[in-house]
């Protein structure tokens, strides 16, 4: 198994492994080394072990899941999306299954498990690479946010904008449209 000191990909998309969570359907999340700031990373998820096959997952896979789970059954899929913000807003991921697991049961698309430790570590990383957003944009996330009773923490502003992309959807907006209002890269990448 991959472990942290481990380099993950080939040639220029060679990257040291920094973390790495081992979930319960066999995948793994890691963390790799970055470079658009100081203390920048890069998820990736393994989804073939053995093979080390991954890719890097987007805003974009997260919402369209989100979006097909409010198709499903929107009371379960509010379930999903209050879990995704109690782990923003700072609980551990652990305590915010344990709180979910059970009432997201038999939910279509991604498993809760790795929904929420992805998008720790996505959302982590926004704020580690944010550099401030003109106040217009900023009125407008806090408004979205508020419409849909979410608190904003105050060390949270970089990630706001990818909350924000649920807290549309999970207002009625289509995932595309949330996307794209967002100006949110939606383009997966796959390598390894």
């Amino acid at each position: 198994m991959i472990k942290a000191g481990d380099y993950l990909g080939k040639g220029k998309n060679k990257k040291k492994v920094l973390e790495v969570v081992q979930l319960s359907n066999g995948w793994i999340l890691v963390k790799t080394e970055n470079s658009k700031s100081k203390n920048d990373f890069k998820v990736r998820t393994i989804y073939e072990p053995k093979k080390l096959k991954f890719y890097t997952p987007k805003h974009a896979h997260f919402a369209i899941d989100f979006y097909g789970k409010l198709c499903h059954n929107s009371e379960k899929a509010e379930k999903v999306f209050r879990a995704i913000i109690e782990v923003w807003q700072g609980k551990s991921v652990k305590d915010v299954l344990a709180k979910y697991l059970k009432d997201v049961a038999n939910l279509r698309g991604y498993d809760l498990e790795y929904i929420l430790y992805a998008l720790k570590w996505i959302l982590e990383q926004e704020d580690i690479n944010f550099k401030g957003r003109p106040m217009k944009l900023q009125q407008t996330l806090d408004d979205k946010c508020k419409l849909a009773k979410v608190e904003v923490p105050e060390n949270r502003k970089g990630s706001q904008l990818a909350i924000s992309l649920f807290c549309n959807i999970f207002l009625g907006t289509h995932p595309v449209e949330a996307l794209l209002s967002a100006n949110l890269d939606i383009v997966p990448r796959f390598r390894g």
